[in-house]
């Protein structure tokens, strides 16, 4: 009996061994998670600064102060759903739009395209309208993109109208307001398709 007895000490040694390494390994797993979320922590405390700051910087009221901080510490999944919430009430009149850094008489970038589109008798491209534009108006940063998506708009509320030749399209103001596709005049040598 007393061979029993080293065996079963022999296993216990193994059992213990085993459980001492799996908990060494588990305490490391921990350890790192910890480390990961200590940095996120940290990020997140920094956000929290940077926000407040900027809330001060455009003089927010105290009462949305609270607001502030209840959103940063939400995980980033969450505040980004948050936040589009807030998107949905409606701007104020005097906000600028379509990245223009000018003052609060700004026209609406959909009325500065069609009025490009008003001074030329043949259709433009979105590149050529942009490319005007900022020579209009260089306090307004105008992305090729950002004036397509102008052009489109007065185009659907019929300030406008589209013509395509091959790959390329081009806008031209609209007359006796009625939009008609057209087929596009042969545009100039230093023309971008758009």
């Amino acid at each position: 009996m007393q061979e029993s007895n080293p065996t079963l000490q022999t296993q216990y040694a193994k059992q213990v061994d085993a459980d001492l390494e799996r908990n060494t390994r588990e305490q490391e797993r921990i350890r790192s998670e910890v480390a990961t979320l200590q940095a996120q922590l940290e990020a997140l405390q920094k956000d929290h600064e940077l926000l407040v700051s900027m809330q001060a910087a455009l003089g927010t009221p105290p009462g949305k102060k609270a607001r502030a901080v209840r959103t940063a510490t939400v995980p980033r999944a969450r505040r980004a759903k948050a936040g589009s919430d807030n998107d949905k009430r409606p701007r104020k009149a005097a906000e600028p739009k379509s990245g223009a850094k000018a003052g609060k008489n700004v026209p609406p970038l959909r009325e500065l395209v069609v009025a490009v589109l008003a001074r030329h008798q043949e259709p433009r491209s979105a590149a050529e309208v942009a490319q005007e534009l900022a020579q209009e108006h260089p306090e307004r940063t105008l992305s090729v993109t950002v004036v397509r998506n102008a052009l489109e708009a007065s185009v659907a509320k019929n300030q406008s109208e589209r013509t395509k030749q091959q790959k390329s399209v081009y806008y031209r103001a609209v007359k006796d307001g009625s939009a008609t596709e057209q087929p596009a005049a042969v545009p100039s040598a230093g023309a971008e398709g758009a």
